[in-house]
């Protein structure tokens, strides 16, 4: 038995092949071979068993191939192909003889979930050649209301992300507000150019006018269609609206040409969905915040004993064996933008962390717990502090922030000293206008040059000692300080401390043997290097203090 439908309604655009995939066939179809054929428009569409198929199809003809199928079908591809119909479906697993076919001969081909009603998607198939928007508008509501469930399941952005590109057949990505991948789903298609995409996507810079500033996205609700820099291809994409704010957007990317009105309406209604499932999380987010808030307090105020602490460790999902460090964030200027814009900093980059951690905003700061690495020790915790430095960078690159860093402790009840040696080396790092992370373990000099800083005493000895370097720097304009410094951070390496400095080491021996000259300073005497050393830091402490 078999049946013919109609094809395309008069003045309309020809129905494609992924139009009719996307609208009228279920969503577990898989597409097996053929991708790059899905934009090939559909005249006709048939139903015929796998015997008479090939007498009864005919070119543009998408084939729905009842069963049972011979063992012999992949030999027919070749000459289906050359007849040039649009596509071909079968239901259930077909044999990888027949996908390998399909793929030399590059002709589409489907297949339907073995539980398909043929009956019931010919009825969709004719409701979509004689009405292509109600039709269109059926798919995005069940769209919509399956990415609804996705969500009440808990599946997460991730499974809305894969639902939504086998619907679209386009590569669906989904960013956060800023502009980081938190989910998404890759054409086959588009597999060799992700690398490329994902960039072009992440880009600040390829974002339109209109969607940078979050609130005035927010009044534009629809689909913007912006040409990307690789191959042919286009997006669509929508902010995603909680609360009168883009808290994030949705992509469709694919060739420019395959981008159809069932496209924008589908982004548009998945955005939506998406702002259901991203309010949620924030809900839940910030229930968890107080929870943590709770925990955080309650270890830095010393109302926990041993027991309880762990207790409360793992209520919030944080392991309280091995050895941890406090970490501590704040703004390195009085004039600085909210605690909540710092807060929400540290913690977006708390999932790239490899270590564990537990975040918590405060009223002035920002408290990090790090469980360490066993083979890296406090290696982790400066990790975690430079990499909040860098988005701190390109976040507020005119606004700094300080960090310190305080010592490992054998059990979680002594994060409370790990904290107070933190905010001793944060207080440190602010003084010293440091813009990188500060360690307290590292930090036993300066704590005992700040009980001498306003003794003329210490001002004195740093005259004495490099005083005639500090002098011809500044009527010269050279950097012998900074040099000398250079040098001994790096040892006394000739080779690290220029390529640190970014000159030849021949300049280096030049600048070294200058300051030899202008100081009189034996550099080849221990107490000498001793002294210069602690001059150096003495130095920067004032400087850092005049400032």
């Amino acid at each position: 038995m078999g049946f013919l439908f109609a094809g395309t309604m008069p003045d309309t655009k020809p129905l494609t092949l992924q139009e009719l995939v996307s609208l009228a066939l279920p969503i577990e179809t898989r597409v097996l071979a053929g991708h790059k054929s899905l934009d090939h428009p559909v005249t006709w569409v048939v139903s015929a068993s796998a015997q008479d198929g090939a007498h009864r199809i005919d070119s543009g003809d998408f084939a729905f191939l009842l069963p049972p199928y011979p063992t012999d079908l992949s030999t027919h591809i070749p000459h289906l192909a050359q007849i040039g119909i649009a596509g071909l479906a079968i239901v259930g697993e077909p044999s990888p003889a027949l996908v390998t076919a399909a793929a030399h001969a590059n002709l589409p081909l489907f297949s339907l979930p073995a539980a398909t009603n043929l009956r019931h998607i010919e009825r969709m198939t004719l409701g979509l050649l004689l009405d292509h928007g109600a039709a269109m508008e059926r798919r995005v509501a069940q769209l919509y209301e399956q990415l609804t469930v996705l969500s009440a399941e808990n599946a997460g952005l991730e499974a809305m992300a894969q639902l939504i590109g086998k619907t679209t057949g386009k590569t669906v990505l989904i960013q956060d507000k800023r502009l980081n991948i938190i989910a998404s789903c890759i054409m086959p298609e588009d597999s060799e150019h992700r690398a490329a995409i994902e960039s072009w996507v992440t880009s600040p810079d390829n974002l339109s006018e209109g969607l940078r500033d979050r609130k005035r996205a927010a009044q534009n609700i629809g689909a913007t269609e912006q040409s990307l820099s690789i191959e042919s291809l286009a997006r669509l994409i929508v902010p995603i609206i909680v609360k009168g704010m883009a808290r994030g957007f949705i992509s469709l990317v694919g060739a420019r040409e395959s981008m159809r009105m069932f496209d924008r309406s589908a982004a548009e209604r998945s955005a939506a969905a998406c702002a259901l499932e991203m309010a949620k999380v924030k809900a839940v987010s910030e229930a968890e915040k107080r929870v943590r808030g709770n925990f955080v307090d309650a270890m830095l105020t010393g109302n926990l004993s041993p027991t309880e602490a762990i207790h409360w460790a793992k209520r919030n999902r944080y392991n309280p064996e091995g050895r941890h460090a406090a970490l501590l964030v704040d703004w390195a200027k009085k004039e600085h933008p909210s605690y909540r814009r710092l807060e929400t900093l540290v913690h977006g980059q708390a999932s790239s962390f490899h270590t564990q951690v537990l975040t918590q905003g405060r009223e002035n700061e920002v408290v990090i717990f790090a469980r360490l690495e066993p083979r890296q020790g406090v290696e982790s915790a400066r990790q975690i502090a430079e990499s909040i430095r860098r988005q701190a960078t390109n976040e507020f690159a005119s606004d700094p922030i300080a960090i310190g860093i305080g010592r490992p402790v054998d059990a979680l009840i002594g994060l409370r000293d790990s904290y107070r040696e933190a905010r001793q080396a944060l207080s440190m790092a602010r003084r010293l206008a440091e813009p990188n992370p500060l360690y307290f373990g590292e930090l036993n000099v300066y704590r005992l040059l700040f009980q001498l800083e306003y003794s003329p005493e210490l001002a004195s000895f740093c005259q004495e000692t490099i005083g005639t370097l500090i002098e011809y720097d500044r009527a010269q304009g050279t950097d012998l300080v900074e040099t000398l410094s250079s040098y001994f951070a790096h040892k006394g390496n000739l080779s690290a401390t220029a390529e640190a400095l970014f000159v030849h080491r021949n300049t280096l021996l030049y600048r070294m043997e200058r300051i030899r000259e202008i100081s009189g300073l034996d550099l080849d005497n221990p107490e000498t290097r001793l002294s210069i050393q602690l001059a150096l830091r003495a130095n920067r402490l004032l400087t850092a203090r005049e400032e």
